[in-house]
């Protein structure tokens, strides 16, 4: 009797394995497909870099030469430039919106050198970064922040405040985009697939475009029409960041002689730059009667204060070389690398840069 009833429980217990079988191969054949799309995501977000974290895209960048990346979205820049600069630890660093990002290397050879443009666009975001960058310890010996008259416009920190995030963008959101491109246009990223070597980051991979290991931008392609392209392009006074009003703003003065403090604190040389602007801009602004922020950036008093505060600042907006020849900018705000390379002997060759930087000085004379 006892050995029936074994006969039976063992049966029953076969059965009953035989259901759990046939119900998880059922729902693995029913899931695969999904499956199947998961990991072939996943392959092509690790293929594509989409899913690589900041620090690895920072050791990736210094594996090889000529390695570019962008990926993410624009809230991924600041992390990743973060990456860098831990990184790198470099001596010079330069720090600041677009504008800032065809400053390289090679005029500040041998000094390590650092790009960190695009991820800091108001003073308070400089003040900001420079805290971030100086809590283990290091800071740069140099720091080239580029000083526009509009950042010290009231209320130009409503514009920009949200783009100053230092969180890496999730995996979930690379996986997200990599669907968005699979679903638009799956034949330009096949096609673009064995650029991933040399290129990492959706973006970079599908454009050839991205971040250097210096930290600059490739530089954009030549135009049969700069002179179309700057006039259709978006960039007009009053039209944000270009901003006027009556004054320059006391908080953001304030803000400034904050950041001057800190960088005193953590012994980091303050040399701020306005680069150039194109004609179309230069000309809104002299001719516009409530550009007053703009008179008083350009004023002596403000020079003096500049000056008082310890800062090298150098004021390129009107060039003579380069105002009115589109050819030398992106758009009607950033100049090219070739007039960001001239600014930047320029500096070097200045008695106040040159002491603090004589090697890259003497090459740049």
């Amino acid at each position: 009797m006892l050995a029936a009833d074994d006969a039976v429980a063992s049966a029953a217990e076969r059965s009953q394995f035989h259901e759990w079988w046939r119900f998880l191969s059922t729902l693995v054949l029913i899931l695969s497909p999904a499956l199947i799309a998961l990991a072939t995501l996943e392959g092509l977000a690790w293929w594509t870099g989409e899913s690589m974290s900041v620090t690895a895209a920072s050791k990736w960048q210094d594996g090889a030469p000529g390695r570019i990346w962008r990926g993410g979205d624009g809230h991924s820049f600041l992390p990743y430039k973060l990456a860098r600069v831990a990184d790198l630890r470099p001596e010079v660093l330069v720090l600041g919106p677009s504008r800032a990002s065809q400053f390289s290397g090679k005029p500040f050879a041998p000094y390590s050198f650092y790009d960190a443009g695009q991820t800091a666009w108001t003073i308070e975001q400089y003040r900001r970064f420079l805290e971030l960058i100086t809590r283990d310890g290091y800071a740069p010996h140099v720091m080239v922040i580029n000083l526009d008259y509009w950042m010290f416009s009231p209320g130009f920190d409503h514009y920009w405040g949200d783009r100053f995030d230092d969180t890496a963008s999730p995996h979930i959101a690379g996986l997200l985009r990599l669907v968005g491109q699979l679903r638009d246009n799956p034949i330009a990223l096949w096609r673009r697939l064995s650029a991933a070597d040399r290129l990492q980051g959706l973006y970079a991979v599908l454009t050839g475009d991205g971040f250097r290991a210096d930290g600059s931008m490739m530089e954009k392609p030549a135009t049969a029409d700069p002179q179309q392209r700057l006039s259709e392009d978006n960039a007009e006074v009053g039209v944000p960041p270009v901003v006027v009003a009556d004054q320059m703003s006391p908080d953001q003065i304030a803000n400034f002689d904050k950041l001057v403090a800190l960088a005193k604190q953590k012994n980091v040389v303050l040399v701020a730059v306005q680069l150039p602007y194109y004609k179309k801009i230069l000309n809104a602004l002299n001719n516009n009667s409530d550009a007053g922020n703009w008179r008083e950036f350009e004023s002596a008093e403000w020079r003096k204060h500049l000056a008082d505060s310890g800062v090298a600042f150098f004021d390129f907006a009107d060039m003579p070389e380069y105002r009115d020849k589109p050819e030398y900018f992106v758009d009607s705000l950033d100049p090219d690398r070739r007039v960001v390379d001239h600014v930047s002997h320029l500096i070097l060759a200045d008695p106040r840069v040159a002491t603090l930087l004589p090697q890259a000085a003497t090459a740049a004379k």
